[in-house]
């Protein structure tokens, strides 16, 4: 008999599955940091924008038409404010003279350096051997980009006659503003046009002005006041004074005392005063410790 013969099935194919899950997604996320390392290669690569830089500059006077009599001075406050992009050097020239008069600018000042968005004040003394409604001009420039400039116009009443001279011992009245010396801001004034404007100040001069009978409690509202104010025995050492001062007069800090000494009567000068000659170099002194300010004064009378 014939053996049988057996059919054999086909055998299945093996198929192996690797170890560990799913292979395309260990793949996809090697390529991906693949490429997010070459694009920071590639960004590291790239230079930076350089930073647009502009320039700018505003100018403007604290007071103007001052009244002078021929021959004698008065003092500006001038007030520069950088509107540019960066810190910048500003020169200040005189670009008309009008009146023929002599014109001088703080020593030390004929540059000054402003950050972006800040203001400096500088003092301007003009003298007028003319007579007569007069006016010149300032320039003030950037030495970044010299066609950054701010042009401002003063005028003077040369038509003026003062009174007398102050002397050691004077008991004076005054009208005054005073500005802190780092960026113009007015702390003080019994200037009411000055006081009304919209020139910046300390907050507390910003506040609501106190009603009738009302007094400031806890800096809620502010008094403005626009008497004279009386300095008493200007140029005397505070220790020498007399302690029994006339009715509303006082003594004033160093540096406006000294300089109310030799002002004729309808002058209006500014002045520039250390910390050490106003509230002392103690920033914790106060809220105007350790400033430098400069004050603009016009001597009105003696008492």
């Amino acid at each position: 008999m014939a053996p049988r013969r057996v059919r054999k099935g086909k055998q299945q194919e093996r198929r192996t599955v690797p170890q560990g899950g799913r292979p395309t997604v260990a793949l996809a996320l090697g390529a991906l940091m693949i490429v997010s390392i070459f694009a920071g290669v590639v960004l590291f690569l790239i230079p930076e924008e350089p930073p647009v830089i502009t320039h700018g500059v505003a100018a403007e006077l604290l007071s103007n038409n001052h009244a002078v009599m021929p021959g004698e001075a008065t003092d500006f406050v001038l007030l520069v404010e950088n509107l540019g992009s960066h810190v910048d050097t500003f020169t200040v020239e005189v670009e008309s003279n009008d009146g023929g008069f002599d014109i001088q600018v703080e020593p030390s000042f004929e540059s000054v350096v402003v950050s972006p968005g800040e203001r400096v004040p500088l003092l301007v003394s003009v003298v007028s051997p003319n007579s007569g409604e007069l006016y010149g001009h300032l320039a003030v420039r950037s030495q970044g980009d010299a066609s950054a400039t701010a042009t401002v116009r003063f005028n003077v009443s040369a038509t003026a006659s003062f009174g007398n001279y102050s002397a050691i011992g004077d008991a004076v009245e005054v009208q005054y503003a005073g500005i802190r010396a780092r960026d113009g801001v007015m702390f003080d004034s019994n200037l009411e046009w000055l006081e009304q404007s919209n020139y910046p100040r300390v907050s507390e001069m910003d506040l609501r002005h106190c009603g009738p009978g009302e007094t400031p409690q806890n800096y809620d509202c502010y008094t403005p006041h626009y008497d004279l104010l009386c300095a008493w025995e200007v140029g005397v050492p505070s220790v020498d004074k007399d302690p029994n001062p006339p009715q509303g007069c006082g003594g004033m800090i160093p540096g406006f005392d000294a300089k109310l000494v030799g002002m004729q009567v309808g002058q209006t000068l500014a002045v520039r005063i250390p910390a050490r000659d106003a509230y002392g170099e103690d920033p914790s002194q106060g809220k105007l410790g350790g400033e430098d300010l400069i004050f603009l004064i016009t001597l009105v009378t003696i008492v």
